[in-house]
């Protein structure tokens, strides 16, 4: 099983709106294996989309599915409210 974190750092005071952005996404797509982390510690407004998949190609259909137009028509605009961010894909070995 992977583990697939998408990483935002938000601009100050944005974090909720990307938040209610991905939570709009989830309703648009079949997510079932999806949550959102907001930070505590990390760095100030990051929010974190963590996605379980069985395999590269599990998560790549995943991602074709939530890739039509209704399901990625909540994430527009996003970009105006972060700085950047990074993806990261983790192996569960236990």
């Amino acid at each position: 099983m992977l583990i697939i974190r998408n990483v935002f750092h938000c601009k100050p005071g944005q974090a909720k709106a990307v938040v209610g952005k991905i939570q709009q996404t989830f309703a648009q797509a079949n997510m079932p294996k999806a949550r959102i982390l907001t930070d505590l510690s990390a760095g100030f407004w990051t929010v974190v989309l963590e996605v379980e998949a069985a395999s590269l190609e599990d998560w790549e259909k995943q991602m074709q599915a939530t890739g039509t137009a209704d399901a990625r028509r909540p994430m527009e605009g996003y970009m105006d409210l972060v700085t950047g961010g990074y993806r990261e894909i983790f192996r569960v070995e236990s």
